[in-house]
């Protein structure tokens, strides 16, 4: 059986590294240097391996021309690994999105965690997909702490767990991502959640403007994609074509997150040049 959908609450709980709140992304430096001359990078991602996304996404995405993340959850898509391996072999990338997608770490330690949830996943994705692709992780549920303790603590555990496997990790909140700033804090990537409130393409193309105004990578996330929509998460196919068109008329780079990180990190020189906030913590 699938996992089961998450349903959140918005946390309360922010940190601020350097003990002050952040810059936002539009900062008063040289626009960022995008490919092609673009004004900002998107990355599409969808979390789960879920049978919609071979069914509905890729199928979308091929007809757009565009290349996604998806962030496998090994107990929901191991039965369709073949199928899963022929969307890699069609230029999309493969990622970690943990062994059986765990919401409550309350009681998790670092080394348990990545025992069970990390290196079994990296394994299975060096097994299945090879192992020379970009290492990335998405949180599952959201929650960026692990164990108990204040929100800083939690952190700490959490990013032990993925040290040394993973490359980057991507969060469920935030605005868009400063391309000087992610490489030096890559387990903390900022992204939205268009439509898991509400099925509103919009909501999409307003966040992709912000990036556009502040030369920003922004990051989608998206989860199951049906023809029509039963419950929270869940966008509909005819708001998914709507995104996938409105992006390709757009002056935006659209690729993969680890293509899009590697582009960030060859031109991320020197210390950070603004004080990166941790997003909100949202519960499962």
């Amino acid at each position: 059986m699938l996992v089961s959908r998450r349903s959140f609450a918005a946390g309360a709980l922010s940190v601020v590294a350097g003990g002050a709140t952040m810059a936002g992304p539009a900062l008063a430096r040289p626009a960022f240097r995008w490919p092609g001359g673009a004004r900002a990078a998107v990355s599409l991602t969808y979390d789960d391996g879920l049978d919609s996304q071979i069914e509905h996404v890729v199928p979308a995405l091929d007809r757009a021309g565009l290349s996604a993340t998806f962030f496998l959850t090994r107990d929901n898509m191991r039965a369709r690994v073949a199928d899963w391996q022929g969307v890699a072999g069609r230029g999309h990338e493969m990622a970690n999105h943990s062994v059986t997608h765990p919401c409550d770490l309350r009681r998790c330690r670092s080394a348990t965690f990545r025992e069970d949830e990390i290196e079994p996943m990296e394994a299975f994705l060096d097994q299945n997909f090879g192992g020379g692709r970009f290492r990335s992780y998405a949180y599952p549920c959201g929650w960026i702490g692990m164990g108990e303790g204040d929100l800083r603590q939690r952190i700490a555990r959490y990013r032990q767990a993925l040290r040394g496997e993973v490359q980057a990790a991507r969060t469920t909140v935030g605005p868009p991502n400063d391309p000087l700033q992610v490489a030096h804090d890559p387990l903390m990537l900022t992204a939205f959640e268009p439509t898991y409130d509400a099925d509103d393409p919009r909501l999409a193309f307003r966040y992709v403007r912000q990036a556009m105004a502040a030369g920003g990578w922004a990051i989608l996330i998206f989860h199951e994609v049906r023809p029509r929509r039963l419950g929270e998460g869940d966008t509909t196919v005819a708001s998914h074509d709507a995104v996938l068109q409105w992006l390709a008329a757009q002056p935006v780079w659209c690729a993969p997150l680890g293509e899009v990180f590697g582009w960030c990190a060859a031109r991320s020189h020197g210390p950070s040049i603004a004080r990166r906030q941790v997003p909100l913590e949202r519960h499962g």
